[in-house]
């Protein structure tokens, strides 16, 4: 299990490597200029981007054929899928982590309101339970249709994803943390309840 978290981290790390210099050019601009525009804008695309960067490990592992070797070897389908899922909820938190420095490190600078900070939380935790739909019709889809796939799925998935989040993030304009509070569980449960129908996919998989 080990081996296969692993694998699934080296494997996207290159593109990780890459877009966290991005953001880091990103991350100095919001420090300097004290726009919650700009925060709003860094804080979804970090959040959301590093986690679209973790679902490529699934292509990388069928463009390497590693996903059918993996098969050969003393491991559980299971644990295949489980190594996919940590993958994906171990680059939300490096996005949320990265992302919640910078934003620190500008309010200690600039200062911020109540109203700006819950604004922020809010709106992190919309990039979150983004991340978490995306990922939960993700990786099961992948597996259903196929590799070829993985474009067209993932693009699907994030617009699912971003539709969904927003509906239930603006269930109660009367009480948003409501609407928060909803949005943040519902993705979680969906995530949750991804990994054993995606195993149930797999197992039925030849390959």
């Amino acid at each position: 299990m080990k081996g296969l978290f692993k694998n699934n981290f080296l494997a996207v790390w290159t593109n990780a490597t890459i877009f966290s210099v991005f953001m880091l050019v990103m991350g100095i601009i919001v420090m300097i200029i004290p726009d919650q525009t700009l925060q709003m804008y860094f804080t979804m695309i970090g959040i959301v981007g590093f986690s679209i960067n973790a679902a490529t490990a699934i292509g990388n592992e069928f463009s390497s054929k590693w996903g059918k070797y993996k098969l050969t070897l003393p491991v559980k389908r299971t644990d295949i899928v489980k190594s996919l899922f940590l993958n994906q909820l171990l680059w939300l938190i490096v996005g949320s982590f990265f992302v919640g420095i910078v934003i620190a490190l500008s309010y200690m600078l600039h200062g911020f309101s109540f109203e700006q900070f819950a604004g922020m939380m809010n709106l992190s935790a919309l990039g979150i339970s983004i991340s978490l739909f995306m990922g939960a019709f993700f990786i099961p889809l992948i597996y259903l249709a196929g590799e070829d796939k993985i474009i067209v799925f993932l693009t699907i998935s994030l617009l699912c994803a971003t539709g969904i989040a927003a509906i239930l993030f603006n269930i109660n304009d009367a009480a948003p943390l409501l609407g928060t509070i909803i949005m943040i569980i519902s993705s979680s449960l969906l995530f949750i309840l991804s990994y054993p129908l995606t195993v149930c996919i797999f197992k039925r998989k030849e390959y």
